[in-house]
């Protein structure tokens, strides 16, 4: 797989948004150039001539692309499929539950996301992976969020933010920031 591919997903990512009117979903900033790097990840899968680690790095990719495009049965499709080449390595399956617990969330399957959030927090507590802990709690926060369950989100984000000083985060921190005050809004306007 060569550079062009990533710089190109990379590039997507730099692009999107958090949607206020959707409890802060990532949406992409144009549909039609996350189609493109879709269908030319999709097309290097289809020759099967790709190392694991291209393999892994094409199937988190299209996870994540078809999420940010609310197609949430091909990103769990992906993200299953991520998980499922990952060998026996514990830290390389922490972020790919994440991941799928986030797809899970986009199909609003909101059991399912918080089982893998669970079966990741077993993981990081098994092997002492803290350095997932802050991006888990993030991602169980946002599930709650969108569960209208905001006393719990608001708690989840609150220790993702308390993680992302400790951790010297700053993206986590102001992501976490952004989902506090959010969940405080919805708080008060519900009194």
């Amino acid at each position: 797989m060569n550079h062009t591919i990533e710089e190109r997903v990379e590039n997507v990512f730099q692009q999107t948004y958090y949607d206020p009117d959707q409890n802060l979903r990532e949406q992409a900033d144009g549909d039609m150039k996350v189609l493109d790097v879709i269908f030319c990840l999709e097309e290097q899968l289809e020759q099967e001539q790709l190392s694991i680690d291209e393999a892994l790095f094409a199937t988190e990719s299209l996870g994540n692309l078809y999420r940010i495009i609310n197609k949430p049965d091909e990103s769990v499709h992906y993200h299953s499929e991520n998980l499922r080449l990952i060998p026996d390595d514990e830290q390389k399956q922490v972020p790919a539950f994440i991941n799928l617990g986030v797809s899970y969330i986009y199909g609003d399957e909101f059991k399912k996301a918080l089982l893998c959030f669970e079966k990741a927090e077993t993981i990081i507590n098994r092997n002492e992976y803290g350095q997932y802990s802050g991006i888990l709690e993030y991602q169980r926060g946002k599930c709650y969020m969108e569960m209208r369950h905001y006393i719990w989100a608001k708690a989840a984000f609150d220790i993702a933010r308390k993680s992302s000083f400790q951790k010297n985060d700053p993206v986590l921190a102001g992501s976490a920031t952004e989902a506090l005050e959010f969940c405080e809004d919805k708080i008060n306007t519900q009194v």
